[in-house]
């Protein structure tokens, strides 16, 4: 309640600026606007969560084509991830996968954002029970920042779990080897 009212708070100081903003004001209230998506879907409020993804998709419309706030990440190309995450939030796996599958995630320059946007995607895939599609989606994460897949809490709760799996195939072993999980 009290992540949801602040940002709220900052939101409404913002928008009297944004009809005339710079794209780096802009971003940060779109920035903004997905972490009240974010905090809308950590809390299962579903039709909130999707009301301010909306908002800040339209923000990310306003900015130029190949604008990139790096604080942030902020950008067109980020929002088909900030909607995988939205839905993985929600827990609704099969919409983060569907949702990953219309967006290209070599569309995000910073590889660390990206791999985290991976992480997400196998996320929605584990949550499907598609533990293949989950370990490929892993690598990629890896292949792509192999920093941020090591620390990631949820990549490294995916990867245990597949590890203790009655039959480790190899590809979940050297997943776990590279990620500091087994030896």
């Amino acid at each position: 309640d009290t992540a949801m009212r602040v940002t709220l708070d900052v939101l409404s100081a913002l928008e009297p600026r944004t009809a005339d903003a710079s794209a780096n004001l802009l971003a940060l209230w779109g920035a903004l606007n997905f972490e009240a998506a974010y905090t809308a879907a950590r809390a299962g409020e579903e039709g909130h969560a999707w009301r301010y993804w909306d908002r800040a998709d339209r923000v990310a419309q306003r900015l130029p084509e190949d604008f990139f706030q790096t604080q942030t990440s902020f950008s067109r190309a980020i929002m088909g991830a900030h909607a995988v995450t939205i839905a993985v939030e929600l827990q609704k796996p099969g919409e983060a996968v569907r949702q990953a599958g219309r967006f290209d995630p070599a569309r995000i320059p910073s590889r660390p954002r990206r791999a985290r946007h991976l992480i997400e995607v196998a996320r929605g895939h584990y949550g499907k029970g598609d533990n293949e599609a989950a370990v490929v989606t892993l690598r990629q994460a890896y292949d792509s920042a192999p920093e941020t897949i090591r620390f990631n809490g949820y990549a490294r709760q995916i990867t245990l779990a597949l590890l203790g799996g009655r039959a480790v195939r190899k590809d979940v072993h050297d997943l776990a080897l590279k990620v500091g999980l087994a030896s």
